[in-house]
């Protein structure tokens, strides 16, 4: 990790450090909203990068970042108005079956597309398929960051957090495809890699699905 990202690390963990979210603090709300914006901008640049690259694990994983990005919103909706004095449980619980669907959706839609691309394989560039993902990859550390020095634990947390982790792993997934790709120019790769992706997405769901039930 850079010296600026090291940096950037120990100053989130020092601002939230000292919020007692025990105190209506609205810390939660204000880390929300700041992972909301993060993700969206690392959505917009993968988008663009995989329609340029004509990466469908570099699409895949940009839209698995917009969906990172709902469950975010999700979440802010939540937090507000539990702000408010609404059942808590109940919302939280709410959040956690809506993200997991999110979850669900995006993965069918990847391993769908990964198929059909299997027998209509694509040229790729590599360059910019490496390139985009590694920004994404730091993007989605920083998100994790964020989110893993917050104080409280329920299921709003913990769902977004699933999000997040299974796209870093995602993000690192792409830049060792995009490597495997550039040197051995085995394009099969891309959507390989990408029904992997799904598959493993929809392991995370089915986690989750069974956390939110026994909350």
């Amino acid at each position: 990790m850079s010296a600026n990202c090291h940096t950037q690390h120990k100053k989130i963990k020092k601002h939230f450090d000292k919020c007692d979210l025990r105190h209506n603090c609205l810390c939660e709300l204000k880390k929300f909203s700041l992972v909301f914006f993060i993700a969206f901008s690392v959505f917009l640049i993968e988008l663009v990068g995989g329609i340029i690259s004509n990466s469908l694990a570099l699409l895949a994983d940009a839209w698995h970042v917009l969906i990172d990005a709902s469950s975010v919103f999700v979440a802010i909706v939540v937090s507000y108005y539990i702000s408010k004095g609404l059942n808590e449980k109940k919302l939280r619980k709410t959040s956690g079956y809506i993200n997991a669907g999110l979850l669900l959706a995006v993965s069918l839609w990847i391993i769908y597309e990964a198929i059909a691309r299997i027998f209509e394989p694509r040229e790729i560039n590599s360059w910019i398929m490496i390139s985009i993902a590694i920004l994404g990859t730091v993007g989605n550390y920083i998100q994790h960051k964020i989110l893993d020095h917050m104080h409280d634990e329920n299921i709003t947390h913990e769902s977004v957090k699933f999000h997040v982790l299974s796209d870093l792993l995602q993000s690192i997934a792409v830049v060792i495809g995009g490597v495997l790709i550039m040197t051995t120019g085995f394009n099969l790769i891309d959507p390989i890699l990408s029904l992997i992706i799904g598959a493993v997405m929809l392991r995370w769901t089915y986690v989750l699905s069974l956390r939110i039930k026994k909350c």
